[in-house]
This record gives C-alpha cells, sequence and structure tokens, in this order.
C-alpha cells in the first residue's frame, strides 16, 4: 500500500523528527504519534519547508513540488 508521507525542515534539529501521513478521507497530514496535531493537504503541499515522499514496500522516494 502506498502511503504519502511528509516532514517539516526545521524539525531536523531536534532528536527526534515529526513524520505526517496523509489521510485521503480527511484531506490532511496527520502526525503519526499524535493525530490531533495535523495540517491541511493544501497548506503542506505550498510550504517549501515540508518535504513530502511516497513510502511503498518499505522504499521513500521524495515527491518533487
Amino acid at each position: 500500500m502506498k502511503k504519502i508521507r511528509a516532514i517539516y525542515i526545521g524539525d531536523v534539529r531536534f532528536d527526534q523528527c515529526p513524520v505526517f501521513e496523509l489521510n485521503m478521507e480527511m484531506n490532511y497530514f496527520e502526525m503519526l504519534i499524535d493525530k490531533e496535531f495535523r495540517y491541511e493537504k493544501e497548506c503542506v503541499e505550498e510550504d517549501d519547508d515540508f518535504l513530502i515522499f511516497t513510502v511503498e514496500n518499505d522504499r521513500a522516494a521524495l515527491v518533487e513540488k
């Protein structure tokens, strides 16, 4: 199953970096460890400080914006 995930570039400065996954039903990127924390899909896609990846079969590929 293909997943779409994102990370915020600024978070790599810290010991842990939250990962967000696209919930296609809700049209939000939700933080994997805290689903209450989320961003609208369009906000993530339009923000140059987010990197978006496709993840399938344990392989990640950067999505070019």
